[in-house]
């Protein structure tokens, strides 16, 4: 759904005289990488109304879409498939998130041994390169030092604020979890040698 309207976008405005033919496959492109984007930040945001946490999941979003932009991790074959994953992601986290905050049981030592645990992970598999955007090895080492910074900067930031914004730490720490998860899963998808 997302290329049909892409490329009936691209089609459009190469028929009204505003790209060329040529271009028209690079804007279709960047259609699809857009109202990916919009979808997406619209899942975070509706699954955050209903778990209460909606300002919450503009900063969940932002970590999440910024991070795997550098660290990757496993990719669905269809739009909706990513779609619906990544729905199932944030549902989880915002539920983890929930259950950990409300419950009182979630502690400074359980927050670290998360966060180290991501962390770790992120660090010694990061950048998990898609299939269908190949990047160079000087490319793979740049995006594994920002994705990995990126991380740090999150971890550290969560730990400093955990005692005057306990919730929102929480949610920082299950996010780096999630895409450490997804990168795993990446590399064990891999491993077996499936697709």
């Amino acid at each position: 759904m997302i290329s049909k309207l892409s490329k009936r976008i691209s089609l459009f405005l190469c028929r009204e005289g505003v790209i060329t033919a040529e271009e028209s496959e690079i804007y279709q492109y960047g259609f699809e990488i857009m109202v990916s984007t919009l979808i997406g930040f619209f899942i975070a945001v509706i699954l955050g109304l209903v778990f209460h946490m909606a300002w919450l999941s503009i900063v969940y979003y932002l970590i999440f879409a910024v991070i795997r932009q550098f660290t990757g991790g496993y990719h669905a074959d269809t739009y909706f498939r990513c779609n619906l994953t990544f729905a199932l992601v944030t549902s989880t986290v915002f539920g983890f998130t929930k259950m950990a905050y409300c419950s009182g049981t979630y502690t400074g030592i359980t927050h670290f041994l998360i966060l180290s645990i991501a962390i770790m992970i992120i660090c010694r598999y990061a950048p998990v390169e898609n299939e269908n955007k190949p990047v160079t090895e000087k490319q793979k080492k740049k995006n594994h030092l920002f994705g990995v910074a990126a991380s740090f900067i999150v971890a550290v930031t969560s730990c400093v604020m955990y005692f005057i914004f306990k919730q929102l730490c929480i949610l920082m720490a299950f996010s780096l979890l999630a895409i450490a998860a997804l990168i795993a899963i990446s590399k064990l998808k891999k491993g077996s040698g499936t697709k």
